[in-house]
């Protein structure tokens, strides 16, 4: 079994707490009920400087839960053949990031198609369309190109903004809940989105190539 690196298992760990702390809500969800009464207590009306600084302490609260069990794990890690590197060529890396700017820019992408969806006020399709995001935007694509870095400390970093653009999503799916609807703050969830991801494009200009 190839040794995981601790940016690796570091992510692994992130993702599980996104999971388990802040779950997405579709609109089939048998939780959606309980979920929306535990959300409650939560401002309907959130201004933007409490939303950021919900996102900060969010990530910093994943940050202190994860840091001491990732280290423990990755120090019991046998002495094992290391992982094969992931090829990176100039075509290659271009790709991965196109990929990702697609998203951002294109008239099919996650931000045009979520704007639409807020624009029509299709809140249940605004709960599934979240919820497919992350998993197939989020994990896939940026998955992809973080892997691809050759700066150590900046792949700790894209761990960060990946996991910002997962709460990005979640506060959009959150601002279209039953009884819970807000378009103030699903466009302010998608201007975030944006930023992080555009944020997450400068990334690529970071690969140096032998």
């Amino acid at each position: 079994m190839p040794r995981l690196s601790t940016a690796t298992i570091t992510a692994a760990l992130l993702c599980c707490h996104l999971g388990f702390t802040s779950a997405f809500v579709a609109p089939t969800s048998p939780f959606t009920a309980a979920i929306s009464r535990s959300a409650q207590t939560s401002s309907h009306h959130a201004t933007s400087t409490s939303l950021d600084a919900t996102r900060r302490n969010f990530i910093n609260q994943s940050i202190a839960t994860i840091t001491a069990t990732s280290t423990i794990i990755f120090q019991a890690q046998p002495a094992v053949a290391k992982e094969a590197p992931v090829e990176i060529t100039p075509q290659i890396v271009q790709e991965a990031f196109d990929a990702i700017r697609n998203e951002l820019t294109s008239s099919s992408g996650v931000v045009a198609t979520l704007s639409n969806l807020i624009d029509n006020g299709s809140f249940e399709e605004i709960l599934q369309y979240t919820k497919e995001s992350d998993a197939y935007f989020r994990r896939a694509k940026l998955g992809k190109a973080r892997k691809m870095l050759t700066d150590k400390d900046l792949k700790g970093e894209a761990v960060l903004m990946s996991n910002a653009v997962t709460f990005d999503l979640i506060g959009i799916n959150r601002a279209s809940r039953p009884g819970k609807e807000n378009r103030e703050d699903q466009l302010r969830y998608l201007e975030e989105l944006k930023k992080d991801i555009a944020k997450f494009l400068e990334l690529e200009k970071t690969i140096v190539f032998d």
